[in-house]
């Protein structure tokens, strides 16, 4: 499917798993996956060291459905400049965080994905009508 919107997309990048990164059906191998560390509600680490978000939740989701139990999951932090680099040197099995999907990253890595869809808006001043679309900021 092709996405192509001025929002941002999030989705997860390659979903690599080869057999080397697969824990097998019995769910006892360990398994890295890249998200963000500082987006509260989204991909979070909490004081306490645990993780948080609608990304951690998809991530922990896609890897139980893989066979992985939670206990066996490694969460690894990416940075937006390096999420493709975790991929290609094997860091991670897979990465879920906001990521656009356009056709210069297809070259380098598969999308199992939209999985969310974020759109992008402006905020304004409530009091100020002078701006109602995107040519009024020229």
């Amino acid at each position: 499917m092709k996405v192509s919107q001025a929002g941002a997309v999030a989705a997860m990048i390659g979903l690599v798993l080869t057999a080397s990164g697969c824990g097998g059906d019995d769910g006892k191998g360990d398994i890295s996956i890249g998200i963000k560390f500082d987006q509260p509600g989204v991909g979070m680490r909490e004081p306490d060291g645990t993780f948080t978000g609608f990304d951690v939740d998809v991530a922990t989701y896609v890897a139980k459905d893989l066979g992985y139990k939670p206990g066996h999951i490694t969460f690894k932090q990416v940075q937006s400049s390096d999420r493709e680099l975790l991929l290609q040197y094997n860091e991670v099995q897979f990465v879920a965080a906001s990521y656009s999907i356009n056709d210069k990253r297809k070259e380098k890595v598969d999308f199992a994905g939209p999985y969310f869809l974020a759109h992008q808006d402006l905020l304004v001043r409530a009091d100020d009508n002078s701006i109602t679309k995107p040519e009024d900021l020229n």
